[in-house]
């Protein structure tokens, strides 16, 4: 776990709302529907759901890569295809390119923005160091582990400064061990660097020990079958995961699941 981060207030006012959304492909049966949720700046929202409740379609929705068929979506007060620059969303796969060096995928989004190459490449070293991998600046990411080239790919996200870090399933691939280190990372470097965020995730125990609020998501249609707080202050120690109250806590989310599984 990434160490000496400072403390850092997350909560302040609504940055994301979406008022009865739906969505649809085509003539098929609609993916989402009646979908009523708002997330506060500093908020750590968890999606859990059987496969094909629409997860992931949702980020991709709430990231305007794709419109919504019903409803509305805010995003900072404006439509997500409008707020694009508020968001990021990072992909199960990390995504890099294998023949740029690591420092030059994570400056990729800096680059597409046109930003001033001494203003990058400060921006870039500020990124690797917070997530831990300076000494890897100059590796290629075949060179990297499983969760470094994970790592590598929440840099690139994080250098351009965004409000909202859309996460869909980024440790689904790793082991046990090394996703709970980077659950861990992932939450040191939000107090660093702070962030709201919307996490899709199937392990029940990532979502408990991520975030501060679980959406449980029903499917055909996917809508929102249960909403459960997670009550623990940040930031989080990984002593966490033994305590009496963790254990509860995970026990409600995982009956409020087996709830609505086929």
């Amino acid at each position: 776990m990434l160490a000496g981060a400072p403390m850092v207030s997350l909560r302040s006012s609504s940055l994301v709302r979406l008022d009865r959304v739906g969505k649809s492909f085509g003539n098929g049966p609609p993916v989402l529907a009646g979908i009523d949720l708002a997330a506060a700046a500093g908020d750590f929202v968890a999606f859990l759901g059987p496969s094909g409740c629409g997860k992931s379609t949702l980020l991709r929705l709430i990231a305007g890569l794709t419109p919504a068929t019903a409803g509305e979506i805010e995003v900072a007060g404006r439509p997500p295809e409008q707020a694009r620059g508020e968001s990021f969303l990072v992909f199960q796969d990390p995504n890099l390119l294998p023949w740029r060096r690591v420092a030059a995928n994570v400056e990729l989004p800096l680059e597409l923005r046109g930003e001033a190459r001494a203003g990058r490449r400060e921006r870039v070293r500020q990124m690797l160091d917070l997530v831990g991998l300076h000494d890897a600046a100059d590796r290629f990411p075949w060179q990297l582990s499983g969760g470094m080239r994970m790592r590598v790919s929440i840099a690139r996200a994080l250098s351009v400064a965004p409000r909202l870090l859309l996460l869909d399933e980024p440790f689904g691939a790793l082991d046990e061990i090394t996703r709970d280190r980077l659950n861990e990372d992932l939450l040191a470097i939000r107090q660093h660097d702070p962030f709201t965020a919307f996490f899709v995730t199937h392990s029940v125990a990532e979502a408990v020990f991520l975030s501060n609020r679980i959406v449980v998501l029903a499917p055909n249609p996917g809508r929102i079958a249960a909403e459960i707080p997670v009550p623990f202050p940040y930031p989080r120690l990984p002593e966490l995961r033994e305590a009496p109250s963790y254990l509860a806590v995970l026990a409600d989310v995982a009956k409020a699941l087996r709830a609505v599984l086929p």
